[in-house]
């Protein structure tokens, strides 16, 4: 082979390395972006069930509204109470966000933009009933990740 017939397969090995190697990235961009869609979709759903929790914030106007002592509600003996139950399914619910999160499956900067206040004041308001909880229930870790998310919001 003469010199001019290997340096034309070394530029035709470079010219396809090359090719290759925009093909991966061009994949590597559009797998990322899916992803972000995805995420974002995933995100709104998420946001869009806000509505099913309304009792459970309705509850909590009604508790600040009162004045009431918040920690009652978690009185073991109040524990299947519709008032509790609710109020117990919106921390769910944002616990269920928090967690979500924290495994990047939901998009922080769209929840922090539409929910930040919301969940912080959920949180404000429901602190003695969750510290509460845990102490009945010997359970520290109760609605953990959504207090962690809220120190997050409040950064």
């Amino acid at each position: 082979m003469s010199t001019a017939e290997s340096q034309i397969d070394f530029y035709l090995q470079v010219v396809q390395t090359a090719i290759l190697l925009v093909a991966v990235i061009i994949a590597w961009v559009a797998i990322k972006y899916q992803r972000d869609t995805t995420k974002k979709a995933k995100t709104i759903e998420l946001l869009a069930k806000d509505l099913e929790f309304l009792a459970g914030i309705n509850i909590l106007r009604e508790v600040v509204k009162d004045k009431t002592a918040i920690e009652i509600y978690a009185a073991e003996d109040n524990k299947y109470k519709s008032e509790v139950v609710e109020i117990r399914r919106l921390l769910n619910y944002c616990e269920d966000i928090s967690v979500g999160v924290a495994f990047n499956i939901y998009d922080f900067e769209m929840i922090k933009q539409s929910r930040k206040s919301s969940l912080i004041r959920i949180y404000s308001i429901t602190k003695p009933f969750i510290v509460s909880l845990r102490q009945q229930n010997d359970n520290p870790s109760l609605y953990i990740e959504f207090e962690k998310f809220v120190d997050i919001l409040n950064d």
